[in-house]
C-alpha cells in the first residue's frame, strides 16, 4: 500500500482513495496480520472459556504453559498476546502473568538467530553467481549485506526504487517497519563500488530486456530462500547455517567493525535503540570472526577462484 500525501488531493479524491483501506488493519503489515491471526486461532479457545475478566489471566496462562509442552515457538506466544492486546485493547494489563510466563521463556531459551555473514564470503556468493549470469542473486546479495537491507525489504525493491550515480547511489524503502512508524519514506546510501556496479549491470539488463518496473527480484520469496541455501550448499557453507537474514547482520557486524561506531550501525540499519541493535550486530572480535576461521580448504578455494574470476572486480 502505498503512502497518501493529504495535501495533494481534494477532499473528494482522499475520500475516494481511503475506500479501498481498512484504518485498522493499516497499522500492521500483512505480514504481521497473518501472524497475529494464526496465533490467534490458537490462544482463542482458552479466552472464549472464560466467564468473567478475573478468569482472563489464568485461562491465558494455561495456554502459554500448553504450547511451552507442545513445543511451540516462542514467537507464537508473543504474537499471540500482542494480538489480542491489539484486537481487544482493553486487556491490556489484565494478562499479567501470562507476560511475566512469556519473559521466563524467553530467558530460558535462546533464540537461534542468524549469524553474520562475511564480507569474503558474500562478495564470493555474488561473484559466483555474476559469472553464472545470475544477475539477480548477485546483485542483492551485496545489496542487502551493504545497505543492511530486511529480507522483506530487499524482495519488494523495484527497479525505480533505485537512483545511480557515477559513484554512489541511492536506495528508497517504501514500506519498512520503522518507516511506518515515522510515517516517512527511509533512504540508504549505496557508496560501495562493486555493490553500485553489480546493480547497474542488473538495470542495464532489465531496460535491455524491457521488463518494465517488476521487482529486482523477479521471482518470489521462497525461491530466494531456496537459492540462498542452494549457494551455502554448493561452497560448503551448511554447518555455518546462514541463513538470508545474516546478510543484514553481516553487514551491519562489518560497519561496526569498520568504524567502531555503534551509532553509525544504529542509523544504517535503522534499528530504533542501541539496546537491539547489539542483539543483532556481534560486537565480539572473537565471534564475528568465526565463520572465517571455520571454512574448509574447499570453501576457501571456491572463494578465492570467484575472486579472481568476478567480472566487477576492480
Amino acid at each position: 500500500m502505498g503512502r497518501l500525501v493529504a495535501g495533494k488531493f481534494s477532499r473528494a479524491e482522499r475520500a475516494r482513495q481511503r475506500l479501498t483501506i481498512n484504518l485498522d488493519d493499516a497499522a500492521l503489515t500483512p505480514a504481521t496480520q497473518q501472524r497475529y491471526y494464526l496465533a490467534l486461532r490458537k490462544v482463542l479457545p482458552f479466552v472464549e472459556q472464560c466467564r468473567c475478566e478475573e478468569e482472563l489471566d489464568p485461562q491465558v496462562c494455561k495456554w502459554v504453559r500448553l504450547m511451552w509442552r507442545q513445543g511451540e515457538p516462542l514467537l507464537t506466544i508473543g504474537d499471540g498476546l500482542s494480538a489480542l492486546h491489539f484486537f481487544q485493547p482493553w486487556m491490556k494489563r489484565r494478562i499479567p502473568h501470562a507476560w511475566r510466563l512469556f519473559s521466563t521463556w524467553r530467558r530460558l531459551e535462546i533464540p537461534a538467530r542468524a549469524p553474520p555473514l562475511t564480507q569474503r564470503i558474500v562478495r564470493g556468493l555474488a561473484a559466483y553467481e555474476m559469472i553464472l549470469g545470475n544477475f539477480e542473486m548477485s546483485a542483492l546479495l551485496l545489496l542487502s549485506f551493504h545497505c543492511l537491507l530486511r529480507t522483506g525489504e530487499l524482495l519488494a525493491l523495484n527497479p525505480s526504487d533505485l537512483l545511480l550515480g557515477e559513484d554512489s547511489g541511492i536506495v528508497s524503502l517504501q514500506s519498512t517497519k520503522s518507516g511506518k512508524r515515522n510515517a516517512a519514506t527511509e533512504a540508504i546510501s549505496i557508496t560501495d563500488t562493486v555493490t553500485l556496479e553489480a546493480v547497474r549491470n542488473l538495470l542495464a539488463c532489465r531496460k535491455a530486456l524491457t521488463s518494465g518496473n517488476f521487482p529486482l527480484w523477479n521471482s518470489s520469496p521462497a525461491a530466494f530462500r531456496r537459492r540462498f541455501a542452494q549457494l551455502c550448499n554448493i561452497f560448503g557453507l551448511d554447518h555455518l547455517q546462514f541463513r538470508p537474514y545474516s546478510l543484514r547482520r553481516g553487514g551491519a557486524t562489518d560497519l561496526f567493525q569498520q568504524t567502531q561506531s555503534m551509532e553509525a550501525a544504529l542509523i544504517r540499519g535503522r534499528w530504533e535503540s542501541s539496546r537491539v541493535a547489539r542483539i543483532y550486530i556481534y560486537i565480539s572480535d572473537g565471534l564475528s570472526h568465526l565463520p572465517k576461521l571455520t571454512l574448509s580448504n574447499r570453501t576457501q578455494s571456491m572463494l578465492e577462484a570467484c575472486y579472481f574470476l568476478d567480472p566487477l572486480r576492480g
